[in-house]
């Protein structure tokens, strides 16, 4: 048996940036944006991938611009250090809420209204990681008339489509738009209306392109409404899922100021939702946490579990963290005397029936003391949480922490608290990511060069600030137990050069087996079963060939994350004797490649081939499975599995049959 031994050891790819990787000094973090005028109300998204984007609003010109800009794992700006301007249109002079997701290709979502066309109307926008508009360089109108159109939210379905919510006066409207950008919930979007108000959605993906919808219903005066909260489930086509709308909460006592709650999902597709409100004493708040299940059922009490019985303070401001797989749900609020003067940071953990773990009166963090703290995220990790707060030092001058809690209430790191920001300034509308790449990242308004800019700093898993280890290489499992063929053009690689002759252009049968060590952030490498294809490419000018690329069942020989990529080591060993070439030629044709509609794959076999022929994408995720029409033509339409179009980009097809097997690449274009 002859042994092969394949590594790529692809180059480190490290943008050079005008600003340098996430900080490790909490007393500079990153600047994001220190343009003249005011730089208003970030909003951060992060893929599993390592893409970060940042988006703000730029008051440079006078006019209350969209900027955006992407950033790599380790926090290098990768485009203009000025970023990328998404709209220039006249906007209100002053500015309500607005949203920013990531979709599953890496693209930032944005929402947000202007009034270019007189009307203060909703507009989207899909931009890609490559600074393309997708959806047209003035986005999407999604509400046109005379209606004050406000604070919009979106969300990414597991079908990749977007979905928006927003307050048009007295009623919510909720619009789907398709990655390639059509309305597909008609062109004025569904109208969610009653006899009184309804105002202040949010969304939450579940399923495969389904969203729950949580609103207010309110009556009375708009300073002190009775407000209701409710929530329904809309599946793919816009109908309600559920035969009664579930009530969060109709015990009303909630104030005309408190609008956007903690809304997460439950891991099973239902919900957690946190807020405050005086039910029990008009001058004493409280924090309740209600548990809607997948079908709409109430699963915590009537109205919500009051999170601490501490009947003499005051609890505003909750957060929720959910670990994957606990039972429990945690929230972290603001404690405070009766009077305000007094601030801390109490937690309190909820079981699946609602009983409070932590003592009625729930767990101190930070103990009420005249130091004003001030919670503005809480964010699990895979196995516990982490709390961000403000901690005001004097007059409004504030700096940032964290720590990290398990899920008896205990801190993790040994200095309990840690230091993301130590530049005492005025800081507003703090917003922190999910936790993607061991890390998390906050950004936020910063007056520390006099005008409002916006900064940006990064926490790691284990406290330390600055860019993170990203862990390389595969080791190699001892047992062999996938069988597979391959070809080679003349080739041993070591090293990313092919300086031995073992064999002339054939098929080989090889097996292989890998093991990751220190798991990559995801897309995740290789795993048990998973098959590879691997061709050579001539490197111009020498004898030398270097991979060209590679494709799999299911994952990604390569993880890239940012401008950075894993280095592979494969042990491959010989099983078999070397095919005869002419048994494996070529047989598949694709036609044509480059292709805008569709693509069609001939099959030039003198042998009938019972096939089938895989399409992945770019990062190796296998898309769709195409069958032949007949004995030697298989037709691609450009689909995924779903029957959606995918976009633009390179992919790669595989013929599988008993007799054959081929790859090669495909190019889609606009």
């Amino acid at each position: 048996m002859k042994n092969i031994t394949l590594i790529c050891l692809t180059t480190i790819l490290l943008s050079i940036s005008a600003l340098a990787q996430w900080s490790i000094d909490p007393s500079t973090n990153n600047s994001i944006s220190t343009a003249s005028g005011e730089q208003a109300i970030p909003k951060v998204a992060t893929s599993e991938n390592g893409t970060t984007y940042i988006a703000w609003f730029s008051n440079e010109t006078g006019n209350y611009n969209v900027m955006l800009q992407k950033l790599d794992v380790f926090g290098n700006f990768q485009w203009d250090s000025a970023g990328l301007l998404v709209s220039d249109h006249e906007a209100m002079t002053w500015l309500t809420d607005w949203d920013m997701t990531i979709d599953q290709e890496d693209h930032a979502i944005l929402t947000f209204q202007d009034v270019r066309n007189t009307n203060n109307d909703v507009f989207a926008y899909r931009i890609s990681p490559d600074e393309t508009f997708v959806w047209g360089a003035d986005g999407i109108e999604m509400s046109t008339g005379p209606a004050f159109d406000a604070a919009p939210k979106v969300c990414v379905t597991n079908s990749n489509n977007a979905v928006f919510a927003w307050q048009a006066d007295s009623v919510v409207i909720l619009q789907k738009i398709s990655p390639s950008g059509e309305k597909l919930w008609g062109d004025n979007g569904i109208i969610l209306s009653t006899t009184n108000i309804i105002s202040w959605p949010q969304l939450l993906p579940v399923g495969d392109d389904d969203v729950i919808l949580k609103y207010f219903e309110d009556s009375g005066p708009a300073w002190a409404p009775t407000r209701h909260v409710y929530a329904q489930r809309v599946n793919t086509d816009g109908y309600a899922v559920w035969a009664n709308n579930a009530i969060i909460t109709d015990a009303g006592s909630i104030s005309a100021w408190t609008q956007i709650f903690p809304f997460i999902n439950d891991g099973e597709d239902g919900f957690y939702i946190a807020w405050h409100d005086n039910r029990t004493n008009p001058t004493m708040a409280s924090i309740y946490v209600q548990h809607i299940g997948s079908d709409g059922s109430v699963l915590f009490a009537d109205d919500g579990v009051e999170a601490s019985l501490f009947s003499i303070r005051n609890h505003f401001y909750p957060q929720l963290a959910l670990p994957p797989g606990s039972e429990d749900i945690f929230v972290y609020w603001n404690e405070m005397d009766g009077d305000q003067n007094l601030r801390g940071i109490y937690g309190q953990k909820l079981s699946s029936s609602g009983e409070r773990l932590w003592t009625d009166n729930g767990k101190s963090f930070i103990e009420i003391s005249t130091t004003n703290v001030y919670p503005v995220a809480a964010r699990n990790s895979d196995e516990d949480m982490i709390v961000m707060y403000e901690e005001t030092t004097s007059g409004m001058n504030a700096v940032i922490k964290a720590m990290r809690i398990d899920s008896d209430g205990n801190y993790v790191w040994e200095d309990e608290k840690i230091d993301m920001c130590l530049v005492q300034s005025e800081k507003v509308h703090t917003v922190a990511n999910s936790f993607y790449n061991n890390q998390w990242i906050a950004s936020w308004e910063d007056s520390r060069n006099g005008g409002k800019d916006i900064y940006a700093q990064n926490i790691q898993l284990d406290g330390n600030l600055g860019p993170i280890t990203v862990p390389t290489g595969l080791t190699i499992w001892p047992d062999s137990i996938i069988f597979e063929t391959f070809e080679f053009q003349s080739v041993h690689i070591i090293n990313n050069t092919l300086n031995e002759v073992i064999i002339d252009t054939a098929y080989i049968e090889i097996e292989w087996y890998v093991e990751i060590v220190n798991t990559p952030p995801p897309p995740y490498i290789l795993g048990v079963g998973d098959s590879i294809l691997i061709e050579l490419s001539p490197i111009p000018g020498s004898d030398l060939y270097t991979p060209l690329y590679y494709a799999y069942d299911k994952l990604i020989i390569e993880s890239e994350i940012g401008n950075y990529y894993v280095d592979i080591a494969i042990n491959m060993d010989i099983i078999g004797s070397v095919k005869e070439n002419d048994q494996h030629k070529r047989v598949v044709k694709a036609m044509p490649n480059p292709a805008k509609d569709h693509i069609t794959f001939s099959l030039e076999s003198e042998q009938e081939l019972d096939c089938e022929i895989l399409i992945f994408d770019a990062f190796g995720k296998k898309i769709n499975s195409l069958l032949p029409l007949n004995r030697s033509t298989i037709r691609w339409d450009l689909t995924d599995q779903s029957n959606q179009k995918v976009p633009s980009g390179t992919y790669y097809f595989r013929l599988i049959s008993d007799k054959h097997q081929e790859a090669g690449k495909l190019i889609l274009i606009e």
